[in-house]
């Protein structure tokens, strides 16, 4: 599970799920609990509030799984091609799965009107995120390309180029600002156009995920790294 643990957050009210490991939440003393158990690489995770379900990629197998919130009734859904990274529109009961080399798919939360919305063309993508109050989606691919797109495909736009091809696991929408990772650093970049990155840390590893918590003003991040 350390090797994989891209984009791996989910969070209710009162809890925060980290792969498939919960924990009360905020809390100063965490306890981990095991939710489910015996998966070959857990990646993406999203967690349904409206239905209490958690919804997870289990990237070595190339299936989307799901469960209730204490682990209960394990359900695998559907397989894809590489999957690696799920965000839900909870409000408007879309998903969205990114497929690393073939682009976003989404569906109902029933898997009916299946369809890829965005092609990825020649450079793979590792990490999505979704904006349910723009309706947008943002992705980094492989050559650094910072891109985005309207929650049905259309208007693709290239947001910021990195000049430097690696994998971009993390990316995280919240308000005005887009959270991502390059690398070690941990960057944040206002949406408006022709901004540009600010850092705000830099690790001695890899940084793999990013989970942005805004609650009265107050900014939390936790980084999942190798």
């Amino acid at each position: 599970m350390q090797r994989q643990t891209f984009e791996n957050y989910g969070c209710t009210l009162s809890r925060l799920y980290i792969s498939t490991i919960s924990f009360a939440y905020p809390s100063n003393n965490t306890t981990l609990q095991t939710v489910v158990q015996s998966l070959s690489g857990p990646t993406g995770i999203a967690v349904d509030s409206a239905y209490d379900h958690l919804y997870w990629i289990d990237y070595y197998r190339d299936q989307l799984s799901r469960c209730n919130l204490d682990g209960s009734n394990v359900t695998v859904l559907s397989t894809f091609i590489n999957p690696l990274v799920i965000r839900l529109d909870v409000t408007k009961r879309w998903m969205y799965i990114v497929e690393r080399n073939i682009g976003i798919m989404t569906s109902r939360f029933d898997l009916s009107d299946r369809r890829t919305i965005t092609n990825f063309t020649s450079t793979p993508v590792y990490g999505m995120d979704i904006d349910t109050e723009e309706n947008s989606l943002y992705w980094i691919n492989y050559d650094g390309e910072m891109k985005s797109c309207k929650d049905d495909g259309s208007d693709v736009k290239t947001i910021l180029s990195t000049h430097v091809r690696r994998p971009y696991y993390a990316i995280h929408v919240v308000g005005s600002y887009i959270y991502y990772a390059n690398g070690n650093q941990l960057l944040m970049l206002s949406k408006t156009s022709g901004s540009t990155p600010t850092v705000l840390y830099n690790d001695t590893s890899y940084i793999y995920s990013i989970f942005v918590f805004n609650q009265s003003g107050m900014l939390i991040n936790i980084y999942s790294q190798k």
